[in-house]
């Protein structure tokens, strides 16, 4: 039988002293590298660059049995991540709070679940926390979880786990992220049971028109709080509309179709349930992602959309349209309009014949920026073609008067009206979309300027266009649904909207 030397047994545990003393030799560093002994790689590791390949290198053999270093590696991984927007970057940070996980990090778990929480993957970071042990080694980490734990129900929708998972548990007052978060809950009314009215109501004289803002988690809600800001700031149309603090909504009071570039859906008749704590003319929900619309006293937006997108939305809920093309058979590109339908948009035949004042007349009487437009401003221009002693006309001011408001092509309804192009044949049938300004507007590109135009347009005539209260939608909704006891009394209660506004109008008149 081969015998060893009994110095070999000894050898590893010798080589860690002496390296843990800082008591080696370079020769004595050199073979405990090759050998990947551990002290010496921790050595090695300590005075490499921070994010080197070197670096890298050393903690990847390292977290085949260290925790730090598994922890070191995923923590890496993430912050390159989320500086490079790089998912394959983050799947190693994942692999490596696994591997923390296995060998035996509660802390991996934390760090890991905060990874998913923050990728929006909330069932995965709920899964992630609901495999730690009840117990934890110490009160920062179980107040860390307890935190992330609420978040996660508060998303999910679950507020009545989340009510008794914070009365039997509590934050330790030097926990600063805890006690903004006990006064996010309280702000933005997610676990209140009460009936509370907003704060705003006694000064909503003030504005035309007011609006509910909703989301389903604390991230969104605070967004909202900050795209209120800038809207108050950039936006002209901030003095018309009250925006109270945003309010939660789970998610579970919720049934919407929301994928990007494609308008947000929902159905409306589950707005009943948050009536009661409301008091404003609109609502609005923001969701992670779907395309901005408003229908009817509904505003729909997502995480993604900027002040200006946001003030687009709300100039709809104030009675402007679009000036970008419709989607075809919209409802209001069908045919000439029977009736004016909003501040900036109309809808009229293109061509005219007869004496040119009783024409300009007849035009101006169905167009609700006529004010706007000076006596001077031509609205109309002869074609030539005569029936009789009378002229023809195309409608449209002429290119030279293009600075002054009158009436001009707009792309609103090219996807659905027979085009006004000049080569057209002359007939009645021929109508087209037209609006005030030649220049391009926030209601064609959002990020153009709201022109102060409209604002003259709209002071004019404040309420003719609002779009109604939101218990509208809700009475739709139930009627298209076939649940029409109830459906009287929502249109009640949108009725009751209409007269309030007539009694602030008179309260604005004059201020405005």
């Amino acid at each position: 039988m081969t015998s060893l030397s009994s110095s070999s047994f000894f050898l590893s545990e010798y080589l860690t002293e002496q390296l843990s003393n800082d008591n080696y030799r370079k020769g004595q560093l050199t073979f405990a590298l090759k050998h990947n002994h551990i002290s010496a790689l921790t050595i090695e590791e300590r005075n490499s660059v921070v994010g080197s390949s070197q670096w890298l290198t050393l903690n990847r053999e390292l977290a085949k049995s260290q925790i730090n270093s598994a922890l070191k590696l995923g923590h890496w991984y993430q912050l390159a991540a989320e500086s490079e927007s790089n998912k394959v970057l983050t799947d190693k940070a994942v692999m490596w709070f696994e591997q923390a996980i296995r060998l035996g990090s509660q802390k991996a778990h934390l760090l890991l679940a905060q990874l998913y929480y923050g990728q929006d993957q909330v069932v995965k970071a709920r899964g992630t926390l609901a495999s730690l042990p009840s117990q934890f080694s110490t009160n920062d980490l179980t107040e860390s979880v307890l935190l992330l734990r609420l978040k996660i129900l508060i998303e999910l929708g679950d507020i009545e786990l989340a009510k008794l998972l914070l009365k039997s548990n509590h934050f330790t007052h030097d926990n600063n992220e805890a006690q903004r978060f006990l006064m996010d809950i309280e702000k933005y009314s997610v676990m209140s049971d009460k009936t509370t009215k907003n704060s705003y109501i006694a000064d909503s004289s003030k504005c035309l028109t007011s609006l509910q803002l909703f989301a389903t988690n604390l991230s969104h809600l605070k967004h909202i709080d900050q795209l209120i800001k800038r809207f108050t700031e950039q936006q002209t149309l901030a003095k018309y509309i009250c925006l109270p603090t945003p309010k939660y909504i789970s998610i579970k009071q919720l049934d919407c179709k929301a994928k990007a570039e494609q308008a947000i859906s929902c159905d409306e008749s589950r707005w009943q349930s948050i009536t009661k704590g409301v008091n404003t003319r609109h609502i609005g929900l923001m969701l992670k992602e779907g395309g901005a619309n408003v229908h009817l006293g509904i505003l729909y937006f997502d995480f993604n959309d900027s002040a200006d997108v946001f003030s687009h939305e709300v100039s709809h809920l104030l009675g402007f349209v679009d000036e970008y093309p419709l989607i075809k058979g919209h409802d209001k590109c069908q045919g000439v309009q029977q009736e004016t339908f909003s501040h900036n948009i109309a809808v009229l035949n293109s061509y005219y014949h007869g004496e040119l004042k009783a024409v300009r007349a007849n035009i101006l009487d169905n167009i609700s920026w006529a004010q706007s437009i000076k006596a001077s401003t031509p609205i109309l221009q002869e074609i030539g073609a005569r029936v009789g002693d009378k002229k023809h006309w195309r409608l449209g001011t002429p290119s030279e008067y293009q600075d002054e408001v009158g009436v001009y092509l707009s792309e609103s309804c090219q996807n659905s009206a027979m085009g006004a192009d000049v080569t057209s044949t002359i007939t009645e049938l021929s109508y087209s979309s037209f609006k005030p300004l030649f220049r391009h507007t926030q209601l064609r590109y959002f990020e153009n300027e709201f022109p102060e135009e409209y604002l003259t347009i709209l002071e004019r005539r404040p309420s003719d266009f609002l779009m109604p209260s939101y218990h509208y939608n809700i009475a739709l909704s139930l009627y298209q649904q076939g649940k029409s006891s109830t459906v009287k009394y929502w249109i009640d209660k949108a009725a009751e909207w209409e007269s309030d506004t007539v009694r602030k109008l008179k309260i604005l008149k004059g201020k405005l």
